[in-house]
Order: structure tokens, then sequence, then C-alpha cells
């Protein structure tokens, strides 16, 4: 190596402990695109839970209505929830501590406390915003907040990671508010928000920076 690339690679050095210091930069494409598949095959059991196996009106977003004996039907949408929920954040974790071995960084570091703090506290607000209004909210409302409620929260953590989770919340949100617009669609909206966008922001991610 010549002595005139010394400063050179100096600065790169200093410039990756800063962005490792500041930022969470070891998430994973195939993290995004998991959780979109995850999400879709969670979206489909849960309208079988709802409608039966056989579904003639994928378009349409029935009301549940919670007080009503449906106590069955409940649990099973929560252990179908609890599930996808388990198996996407297993997901991003592993795709993440392999992406971060292969790169020489730390996966836990105090920027990624930051990070799940930020993105925690809206998803949180969103879960109990739900479940204390319950019989209230139809099925479209419902899919709707979640769908916000998510969008807000990678917005929120956005500065401690990469600049494309910004992006890909704000277009969470305006999927949860066209949501809004058109409820009889929910399903559709709530299978494009964390399905389609996921996968096609885990493809972009994982071409741009190779993992």
């Amino acid at each position: 190596m010549k002595e005139n690339d010394q400063p050179l690679d100096d600065i790169k050095t200093i410039k990756k402990i800063m962005e490792q210091s500041a930022r969470f930069i070891s998430l994973s494409g195939l993290s995004g695109i998991s959780a979109g598949i995850i999400a879709i095959a969670g979206a489909v059991t849960a309208r079988i839970i709802i409608n039966g196996p056989v579904i003639h009106e994928w378009n349409y977003s029935p009301a549940l209505d919670f007080t009503e004996d449906n106590r069955r039907t409940i649990i099973l949408l929560l252990i179908n929830a609890a599930a996808v929920l388990a198996l996407a954040v297993s997901s991003a974790v592993w795709f993440s501590w392999r992406k971060a071995g292969r790169s020489g960084n730390r996966i836990w570091t105090p920027v990624t406390g930051r990070l799940l703090l930020n993105l925690s506290v809206p998803l949180l607000a969103g879960a109990l915003f739900i479940l204390l209004t319950p019989g209230r909210l139809d099925g479209g409302m419902i899919a709707a907040a979640t769908i916000i409620f998510y969008g807000l929260g990678l917005v929120n953590a956005a500065k401690f990671t990469l600049g494309e989770i910004f992006w890909l919340g704000i277009m969470e949100i305006i999927t949860g508010l066209a949501c809004l617009v058109m409820p009889g669609w929910a399903f559709i909206f709530w299978v494009f928000g964390f399905g389609i966008l996921h996968i096609a922001y885990g493809v972009f991610m994982y071409l741009k920076y190779k993992g």
C-alpha cells in the first residue's frame, strides 16, 4: 500500500466508525423480502379464519363483531398475528445478524436500542388503540390503523438507520390513509402495505447494499 493511500484509508475507517455509532447499518434486504412473504401468508390465513376456506370476494373487508360470541375466531386471529410477528422479527434478526457478521459489524449497539425504542413506541400506541376500542372499529379501520401506526414507527426510527426506511414509512402511511378512504378494500391494502411494499423494499435494498 502506498503511503499516499494511508490518509484515504484512515478517512474511510473514521467514516465507518461514525456510521456505526450513529446509525444501524446492518439491515438486510432479505429481511424485508422475508417479512413481506410472511405477512402475505398471515393475511391469507387470517382471511380464511374469518371467512372460511372458500373466499369469493377478496376485496371485501368484513367487520368483526367483538360483542358476539366469536371468541374462537378472535383467539385464532391473535395466534395468527403473534405467529406472523414472531416469524417476521426472527427472520429480520437472523438476516441482519448474518449481514453484520459478514461486514464485521456488531448487531447490538446503543444505536440498536434507540432504533427499537423509536420503532416500538408508535407500534405500542397502535396496538393499544386497537385493543382499547373493541367493537367500535370495523375490519377496514383496524387494517388502516395497523398500517398507519407501523408507518409512523418506521418514520420515527429512520433517523437511526438507513434513509430508505423513512420513505418506506411514508408509503405505509399513504397506504393506510387510502385504506381509510376505501375500507372495503382493506385486505388488498393490508397485503400491499405489509407484503408487497416490504418485498419491493427488500429487493431494492438487497441490490443497492449487496445484502
